[in-house]
């Protein structure tokens, strides 16, 4: 399997981490965009996304309540955005995307995640920054990396209050109850997964939580450990 988990999408959209996702697609010219995570206008977010990457990439609109089935068989690779994690997952689900796209992508079609999207190609959703707005009750998700995903990663924030919660706390609260590891990824920085390898790519690092060992910084170039 081939991912590019991407922590942010940045401003201008997708401008940090371009070329690395052009890089990635190679020759993959056709790519399906899924809008699901968004609670806004997601033609918008597509004209954005569209815009982005430029005539380089002929960008294919996967609406959640359309016909996304159909598009799948097409596509050279799928990208899925940002927004809203719990939404996302339920609306994936909905429109039989989930299991599409996770059969799709392990028989070899590239996979690029950004924040929401890098999220639910995980086991579950469960170490999200976002707020379950919409109630979703089930979890699970792609499961094409074995590891959670935290994006937009901080270890400390100047602005928090002394002895406000950490995220390294609220990991550790998840590793209470659960096992797999989970890779916070700091903004501007992306996980680029091929042939069982795990490289860490672009301006940041990432923090791998187990549980048991102490968290581990790997820098930028380096591979996670197994």
């Amino acid at each position: 399997m081939r991912l590019l988990l991407i922590s942010n999408s940045g401003r201008p959209y997708l401008r940090h981490c371009r070329a690395e996702l052009l890089d990635f697609l190679g020759s993959a010219r056709r790519v399906g965009f899924v809008t699901a995570a968004s609670l806004g206008d997601e033609r918008a977010y597509y004209e954005t996304a569209r815009e982005a990457l430029g005539p380089e990439i002929a960008l294919e609109h996967f609406r959640w309540d359309g016909d996304p089935l159909s598009g799948l068989a097409r596509v050279d690779a799928v990208l899925v955005g940002g927004g809203n994690t719990y939404a996302l997952l339920e609306r994936l689900r909905q429109s039989a995307l989930l299991d599409a796209i996770r059969e799709r992508v392990r028989e070899g079609l590239p996979y690029v995640g950004v924040s929401a999207g890098s999220n639910v190609a995980g086991p579950s959703i469960l170490t999200t920054n976002d707020w379950n707005g919409v109630g979703l009750t089930a979890f699970a998700a792609l499961d094409l990396v074995p590891f959670n995903v935290n994006p937009h990663y901080l270890e400390t924030d100047p602005v928090m209050a002394p002895g406000s919660e950490t995220r390294d706390m609220r990991i550790a609260e998840y590793h209470v109850v659960r096992a797999n590891p989970v890779v916070g990824i700091e903004e501007g920085t992306v996980v680029r997964v091929e042939v069982g390898l795990a490289t860490m790519r672009g301006a940041g690092r990432v923090k791998l939580f187990r549980r048991g060992p102490a968290p581990a910084w790997v820098p930028s170039g380096a591979t996670l450990p197994g």
